[in-house]
């Protein structure tokens, strides 16, 4: 087959690439990834670049999605222009996948050290002729303690080299009641293994000693399948869509977590090969891909995961760089959309031991909702849509830098944004803010209808001269263009108001029907718990403002981090805790929200904000 040469500036780097492929296709081979929230359909359009040479008509929604002077400049939607000849491809700052602020911390509980791998240093006596005792039995037999039952042809094949070859002075190491190694000597501290929370967007990893307990590491680092869509639906699509889907997205993740177990190691100064186990969290989706699983049937009702129950498999079976004889285990899933990264914030919180109510609340383009005490817990999924991502929103972006994440409008617009640089757009901690203050001052009423500057004439000039009129409604200029880093304005639309709505309307009525099942109303709220890397960062008065949580005190509301990451970080220490959290698994009752008829009677109502 013919190869074109894409060459992508400003980096130079060039691409050889067959006619058919897009330019993010192309992008993406060399290593440059651009924006895709969408999955590649063209309804973002995020991915804008321009281009010069060959590149195939513009599709209805290149044409949909930009202006004709666009196009006739050469601005091309990278998901959607495909290679016919040679090109040079521009791919500016905006349209670049860029890192966002990830949670690389939660609540942090101590649980004693009972890990799952256990090291045995061992002097054996030599075998004679009054002691015949095989080299297995031999080592089984001295480490009475380790109650060794099985173990692997690959190791049996190993050990009586390695014994005759070292005096027989060795170090057994076991996982649980198989002894899965043996080593020269006496390794017995060089004792390691990692716990990896899988999101969506992000990927976070925990260096453990496990002898100590000791956290001797911390790696993070963005998910890279967001170029193929930022939510789960988008990447089931592409599973579906393309017939090495499954493989593209599986290799993606593993090649991510083999690259954060190099950093991991370089920081601990340590050897691969001292790492023997693996915990995982992750949404059900994130798992199904992570262990290279089709996940396709999650995606259409009735929802249906492959598998819910905790995984052990071989290291070497993923492809992990670490002991290629250690395991990887993943904490159990509850639901297609209520996954271990959920059992592992219920198990890090211990809001299954709580002899109070509380509410458990992870936000994202999904919302997972837990609630109830040691008497009981129930769950549920909400389609939220991706506004809290920076999606669907106008000048929307993730949290990366910068993006505007506070807003307040004291006699003019204040913002801060990440990495105190220029603005480049706005992220879902900073909408939340800019919605509940143009409630405050009345900019929006409690319908979310955004009020023209006419009957405004109580607010401050500097407020009330940012409202004007474009010709899709009303609009409020958050940041002028020469005050951002592109050199175009930032606005908050009529539509994106209604994309919050939107989102803010789905996760307050799974709250209430959560109530509605255990019978309790707001007052019985003893706390409520917001997870992951938005609940982390939003200002919960805003959250308060706009409707998203439940009218409580906003001491009752406390964020808990990277609970998931907390949570396989105890399961990995603990084998105490890894019960512990199969448990949780099975005693979580899953209210499925779809086609219920109460859910759509209320979600329309919550919709609304709330009247102060």
């Amino acid at each position: 087959m013919r190869k074109f040469e894409v060459v992508f500036q400003p980096d130079g780097v060039v691409a050889q690439i067959g006619p058919g492929t897009t330019i993010l296709d192309a992008a993406l081979s060399v290593g440059i990834h651009i924006e895709g929230p969408c999955g590649g359909k063209g309804t973002c359009h995020k991915c804008k670049v321009t281009v010069k040479g060959g590149v195939s008509e513009p599709s209805s929604m290149e044409t949909q999605h930009l202006s004709r002077q666009e196009i006739d400049v050469g601005y091309r939607l990278a998901c959607q222009a495909e290679v016919t000849g040679d090109a040079i491809v521009h791919v500016p700052l905006a349209t670049r996948l860029t890192a966002q602020k990830i949670l690389d911390h939660g609540v942090r509980i101590d649980v004693p050290p009972t890990a799952n791998v256990k090291k045995y240093p061992l002097k054996l006596t030599r075998p004679s002729l009054e002691d015949q005792r095989s080299d297995f039995e031999r080592i089984r037999d001295t480490m009475s303690e380790g109650g060794v039952s099985t173990v692997s042809l690959d190791v049996l094949r190993r050990i009586p080299g390695l014994l005759r070859g070292n005096d027989f002075h060795i170090t057994a190491v076991v996982l649980g009641d198989e002894l899965v190694d043996v080593e020269r000597g006496d390794t017995s501290n060089a004792n390691y293994g990692i716990a990896f929370d899988i999101g969506t967007t992000t990927l976070v990893g925990y260096l453990v000693d496990l002898v100590t307990g000791t956290q001797t590491g911390v790696s993070a680092t963005m998910n890279p399948q967001s170029a193929y869509g930022d939510d789960v639906i988008s990447r089931i699509s592409f599973v579906t869509e393309h017939k090495d889907g499954l493989e593209r997205l599986h290799s993606k993740v593993i090649d991510a977590i083999n690259g954060m177990i190099d950093d991991l190691c370089q920081q601990g100064e340590i050897d691969p090969n001292n790492i023997y186990e693996v915990t995982v969290a992750g949404n059900t989706c994130m798992h199904h891909l992570f262990l290279g699983i089709d996940p396709r049937n999650i995606g259409p009702s009735p929802f249906v995961p492959v598998v819910s129950e905790p995984m052990c498999v071989q290291a070497k079976e993923l492809g992990l760089q670490i002991n290629p004889r250690g395991r990887v285990y993943t904490l159990p899933n509850v639901a297609g959309y209520v996954g271990a990264d959920i059992v592992g914030g219920i198990l890090a919180t211990r809001l299954w031991e709580s002899n109070r109510i509380k509410l458990l609340i992870d936000i994202g383009t999904n919302g997972e909702l837990v609630l109830g005490s040691r008497d009981g817990l129930i769950a549920c999924s909400t389609a939220a849509g991706p506004a809290f991502e920076g999606a669907r929103i106008s000048c929307g972006m993730r949290a990366a830098p910068g993006a505007i994440d506070r807003v307040a409008l004291d006699g003019d617009v204040v913002y801060t944004t990440v990495g105190d640089i220029k603005p480049r757009g706005i992220c879902g901690s900073g909408l939340l803010d800019i919605a509940a203050e143009m409630l405050r001052t009345g900019v929006l009423d409690p319908t979310g209808r955004m009020m023209d500057e006419t009957s405004l004439k109580d607010l401050s000039g500097p407020i009330r001269e940012r409202i004007d009129r474009s010709e899709d409604g009303l609009r409020f200029l958050l940041v002028k263009g020469e005050e951002t880093e592109q050199g175009h304005p930032v606005y908050i639309t009529q539509k994106d108001i209604r994309e919050l709505q939107l989102a803010k309307g789905a996760i307050f009525t799974g709250i209430q029907l959560l109530k509605k099942e255990l019978a309790l109303d707001d007052d019985d709220l003893s706390e409520v718990l917001l997870a992951g890397a938005f609940g982390n960062y939003l200002n919960k008065h805003s959250a308060l403002k706009v409707g998203l949580l439940p009218p409580v005190g906003a001491d009752r509301v406390r964020s808990v981090g990277n609970a998931a990451g907390e949570g396989a970080r105890m399961a990995l220490i603990s084998t105490e805790e890894r019960k512990k959290a199969e448990e949780i698994a099975k005693r979580v009752q899953y209210i499925e929200l779809s086609g219920r008829k109460d859910f759509m009677e209320n979600f329309a109502e919550n919709m609304l904000f709330p009247v102060s």
